[in-house]
């Protein structure tokens, strides 16, 4: 005879400790990286170290652990700021991490009194349109050939959405 003895245990999770930080150019090998990964068309590291050291820019990395996992670099103007970029690393990608980072730079924004961001996408970025959409922005206009498709051929172009959030 035998016996099976069955013990019902909770799984034990670990809490995930995120943390946001302001980009500064000692992150920027991190950035380029995420950059790259996710673009077929990335910044330079020259464009997001600008960006990084512009003092009216807004940027922002999301880190576990003292890994960054994203950034995001957004322009405020008067009543209204700009997404420059956004980008998670493909690893975090789909788990809300995005969400996290883009309601860290409205809190900055409401802050400031700002009650409008703005972005654009290139059309063939599905599943970042679809990010956006779900998130709560709109549609609001077309910039026809804005977007180069490669650097290889110049003159091939793709149109870009521009999206706008109230809050």
């Amino acid at each position: 005879m035998s016996w099976v003895i069955s013990i019902e245990t909770k799984p034990i999770i670990k809490p995930i400790s995120i943390s946001y930080s302001k980009l500064s150019y000692d992150d920027i090998d991190s950035i380029v990286f995420i950059e790259h990964q996710n673009s077929q068309n990335p910044w330079s590291k020259n464009q997001l170290v600008e960006s990084i050291l512009n003092p009216t820019n807004l940027c922002y990395s999301m880190s576990i652990d003292n890994q960054i996992l994203g950034f995001l670099m957004a322009m405020p103007a008067d009543d209204s700021a700009d997404i420059l970029n956004i980008s998670i690393s493909k690893e975090y990608q789909r788990k809300g991490y995005g969400k996290k980072l883009l309601n860290c730079l409205i809190e900055e924004l409401k802050n400031r009194k700002i009650k409008v961001l703005i972005l654009e996408v290139r059309e063939s970025n599905q599943s970042a349109i679809s990010f956006y959409l779900k998130y709560g922005f709109e549609k609001i206009s077309l910039r026809k050939n804005y977007y180069m498709i490669n650097s290889k051929h110049p003159n091939q172009k793709e149109d870009g959405i521009i999206m706008r959030l109230k809050f």
